[in-house]
């Protein structure tokens, strides 16, 4: 699944330090720290941003201005980093678009857990899988290649879903076929093998992560190169 991307506008540069060491293991980071910045960096990366941490002044103009003019031309969830706990600056920060607030001296594990909670209310919880160059989300029945969507059947989808959920696991035709296309399926097994065919020509440069077990059936694993 591609990573969240963070854009921390802040200027205070032991703080970005702080906060980049703390959140890039699992987050993109873009940054800005001054006012002239941020606009034209938000203009250009917009569609890769999924939210925004505000530093409370950029030299002097409010942070929270800043981010309300952001929310006025894409409503991307912010927070805003606060320098005080006055409740007049909370609702504030909240009037002018703020999803959440924290305060600069509370633990940045506060940051990240109110970070999460704003990124899933608004994005919901990411249910998909992704091995090597595939993402499959099994809510949206949808496939990505290398992040290009690509159209498969229902039958296909559930197959692949099978393979990955049991990956390095062989699985035999009747365990396909019961998993696919249910206890009751009375046609031939080789049905298997003509959907592995079609389904490998869509997955591209994925088409070996399908793997035949001559004589059992099939299983899914990565090649060697992608899980070192």
């Amino acid at each position: 699944m591609r990573r969240k991307v963070i854009f921390l506008v802040e200027h205070d540069e032991d703080y970005v330090k702080k906060f980049c060491n703390f959140f890039n293991k699992e987050y993109d980071i873009i940054l800005a720290s001054e006012e002239e910045q941020v606009l034209e960096v938000y203009a250009e990366k917009n569609t890769d941003i999924d939210i925004v941490v505000m530093g409370s002044t950029l030299r002097g103009k409010d942070g929270c201005d800043i981010l309300a003019e952001i929310k006025s031309y894409n409503n991307v969830p912010g927070i805003a980093l606060l320098d005080t706990r006055a409740p007049e600056a909370q609702i504030m920060a909240y009037r002018k678009g703020a999803n959440d607030c924290v305060v600069r001296e509370d633990p940045i594990l506060l940051l990240k857990m109110k970070l999460e909670a704003v990124l899933k209310m608004v994005y919901g919880e990411d249910h998909s899988i992704q091995e090597g160059i595939l993402e499959l989300d099994p809510e949206k029945k949808t496939l990505k290649v290398e992040e290009e969507y690509i159209d498969i059947t229902i039958k296909e989808f559930d197959l692949l879903y099978y393979f990955m959920r049991n990956k390095h696991a062989i699985q035999s035709r009747d365990q396909i076929i019961t998993a696919v296309w249910g206890i009751n399926y009375e046609g031939s097994d080789r049905v298997v093998d003509s959907l592995v065919k079609k389904l490998r020509l869509k997955l591209k440069k994925a088409s070996n992560y399908i793997h035949t077990a001559y004589g059992m059936g099939y299983y899914f694993e990565l090649p060697m190169k992608e899980t070192a």
